[in-house]
């Protein structure tokens, strides 16, 4: 059995066999070229990718990796990117194989050691050297989590670095597969507008929460970046050929369009096309940026971005059983609730995303 993936695996593929080709001709390349993972997955032909590629699902590991360490990562940091990663595209999430096509995910020539620069009993503050965001805000994320075993709470800031961090949702199931409440969120360089204006100043500010359901079930996670669209979406439809959904950007000169290339060259817009949308990714730019050290302009050239973890126990206010229970019962309350005319389901949040996460899984 294989999984089903999209356009952004197509396109990957299809771009790593293009990079393999041009680095085979080039001097001096030819050790290179030949460690290229795609350089022998195919045909080679130059024809545009299907919408949709079957690939089992170890293979496709294994693809990743061999790409990760051709862009120059160590075996842990390769694995560490790789969850993050597979975590998004079983999901349908466009935050997955996607960031490995155009200029890739190249390890930065000056990454050093992730350092703590201050921390208290509930807090800390970590430098992430340059490395790539996938690896720092995991390391983030176990010193929240460990500092929450402790004292109940815990906020954790993440600076220096200026990679993505791939699907919020990652970590903030993470932390919830450990027993704990998790939010996280992230500030990126200025790639949407606020609402008003065309020029982008925001990040696309992704939050994400965490809320653990019970021992053997997986938990609740809701992940949303606070732009209409999100960036790699748009690099998504770029790659695939397709329109992007009409509303969500501007091209450089305020004009709403539905060419991904004119988008990337504008503004995309709050996820709500209103004022409450844009406040809020003010308020994840200013509680990443503005309280972790961030940079608060020309992000692109500062290479410095930054993000938030926020764990906290239940057993700090009650025991965890009686928090999962109370929880399980308001999501039975939302699944039950009477429905609309032409409605055949109440979602929960993440809930597509885990039911196709899971039939990846079993097909394999």
């Amino acid at each position: 059995a294989a999984g089903a993936f999209g356009a952004g695996v197509a396109a990957t593929i299809a771009f790593h066999r293009f990079v393999c080709k041009r680095a085979s001709g080039s001097a001096g390349s030819e050790e290179r070229a030949s460690r290229c993972p795609f350089a022998h997955s195919g045909s080679g032909s130059s024809a545009s990718p299907p919408d949709t590629v079957s690939v089992p699902t170890q293979e496709l590991e294994t693809l990743i990796l061999d790409a990760l360490k051709y862009y120059g990562y160590p075996e842990d940091e390769a694995r560490a990117a790789l969850e993050v990663l597979l975590y998004a595209e079983k999901r349908g999430n466009n935050q997955g194989l996607i960031k490995l096509v155009g200029k890739g995910l190249p390890r930065s020539r000056v990454a050093g050691s992730i350092d703590v620069e201050q921390q208290g009993d509930s807090t800390a503050l970590l430098c992430g050297g340059q490395n790539l965001g996938m690896v720092a805000l995991q390391r983030a994320v176990d010193v929240a989590v460990d500092k929450a075993s402790r004292t109940g709470v815990a906020v954790v800031g993440l600076c220096d670095f200026s990679s993505s961090t791939g699907a919020l949702g990652f970590y903030a199931d993470r932390i919830a597969r450990k027993g704990y409440v998790g939010i996280v969120m992230a500030q990126s360089p200025e790639l949407m507008a606020p609402h008003g204006s065309f020029e982008p100043v925001f990040g696309t500010n992704p939050i994400a929460f965490g809320i653990p359901t019970g021992d053997r079930e997986d938990p609740l996670v809701f992940d949303m970046a606070t732009s209409a669209i999100a960036w790699y979406g748009i690099k998504e439809a770029a790659a695939a050929g397709r329109p992007i959904p009409g509303g969500v950007a501007y091209d450089s000169q305020g004009r709403l369009t539905t060419d991904p290339a004119m988008a990337l060259a504008g503004a995309i817009r709050p996820f709500d096309r209103s004022y409450k949308g844009s406040h809020l990714a003010l308020m994840v730019e200013l509680l990443t940026g503005a309280l972790m050290r961030g940079a608060m302009l020309d992000k692109w050239a500062a290479h410095n971005w930054s993000a938030t973890v926020l764990v906290l126990s239940p057993a700090a206010f009650d025991t965890r059983a009686s928090f999962v229970g109370r929880v399980r019962e308001m999501l039975h309350r939302v699944k039950v609730a009477k429905r609309l005319p032409g409605t055949s389901d109440v979602p929960l949040p993440g809930e597509r995303g885990t039911q196709r996460a899971a039939e990846v899984a079993r097909s394999g």
